[in-house]
């Protein structure tokens, strides 16, 4: 039998969990609040984030963040927030 070699490889993807401020800090993404009540949409840095919330000693997990944000434009507190590629 010879050896042929293998023109295509089996790559495994890594799903890395992104559930709080902490993890989407470490894998480069930064956090995009859109508001539940009116839909104004932000987009923030997730590394100062985490540092202003450490220093406030408030959870980092994305659950608690989408209860207290509050919005800029209309004051409604809820958003749903996503990690999101830094696009500034």
């Amino acid at each position: 039998m010879t050896d042929v070699p293998c023109l295509f490889h089996h790559v495994s993807m890594v799903r890395h969990k992104l559930d709080s401020v902490n993890e989407c800090a470490r894998r480069g993404y930064n956090l995009r609040f859109t508001c539940d009540g009116c839909g104004h949409v932000v987009e923030a840095n997730s590394s100062e984030l985490m540092i202003e919330l450490n220093a406030r000693r408030v959870s980092l997990t994305l659950s608690t963040i989408e209860e207290k944000a509050r919005c800029s434009e209309c004051g409604h507190r809820g958003a749903a927030v996503v990690p999101c590629d830094i696009n500034f």
